[in-house]
């Protein structure tokens, strides 16, 4: 459901004529998904390449303008008049209080006050459950680390959707996420180190130029 004129601007890097936002992203993710790759390694490297704008400093609050002298005058004498008014009041309801205070009837010591009611604790919180993180995909990593090795991935089997042709120049890996099996053709895997996830599985890759089968679980000889 994405237009051609869009995937053509993913494959050539023309970021800028793709809608910006959660809309790059998404294309980003399902294109790369849709050819057995690890869509949220290339929206990482996407976000980590072309990081957001730093937003715009906000305008400085206005100065308030000084108060005059008369008005700090004025505004002082009503808090003193005030602080007077409510003192009187407070001297006045002390007095009456203290006129019209009734003693406190005394209980025998075994003897039970009226209207009591037995004490109650309160319901205790129901444990919450732990948050479970959702299971990262495996991903197989290529590094050609002795020289130049020629890669071709397909999805699945010889005949599947070919999602990668490549030449890795010395130095460079190439990433396939491990959604579906791969079947991968090595031109010289003798330079290439293999990696799914943190295990490494260069041990298992052929002497000479030939193809495996990769899945999540590990890698064989196809």
């Amino acid at each position: 459901m994405i237009r051609a004129r869009y995937l053509e601007a993913l494959e050539a890097e023309r970021f800028e004529t793709v809608p910006e936002g959660p809309y790059l992203r998404s294309f980003l993710r399902e294109y790369a998904e849709y050819l057995g790759l690890d869509g949220d390694i290339f929206v990482a490297e996407y976000m980590h390449s072309h990081p957001p704008p730093p937003p715009e400093p906000e305008a400085p609050a206005p100065h308030r303008l000084p108060l005059l002298i008369g008005d700090l005058v004025r505004r002082r004498g009503l808090l003193i008049a005030s602080m007077l008014i409510v003192a009187t009041i407070a001297v006045w309801q002390l007095g009456s209080s203290s006129r019209n205070a009734v003693q406190p009837a005394t209980l025998p010591a075994n003897a039970t006050p009226p209207n009591s009611a037995p004490a109650t604790h309160a319901p205790s919180k129901a444990a919450t459950k732990p948050v479970t993180r959702p299971k990262a995909h495996a991903v197989l990593a290529l590094t050609a680390v002795h020289g130049s090795c020629w890669v071709l991935a397909r999805v699945r089997s010889s005949t599947g959707t070919v999602i990668a042709e490549q030449t890795l120049a010395q130095g460079q890996t190439a990433r396939f996420g491990l959604l579906r099996p791969l079947w991968i053709r090595l031109g010289a895997p003798w330079n290439v180190e293999a990696w799914i996830g943190k295990k490494s599985v260069t041990g298992r890759l052929p002497t000479l130029t030939g193809n495996v089968l990769v899945t999540a679980s590990g890698l064989q000889a196809a």
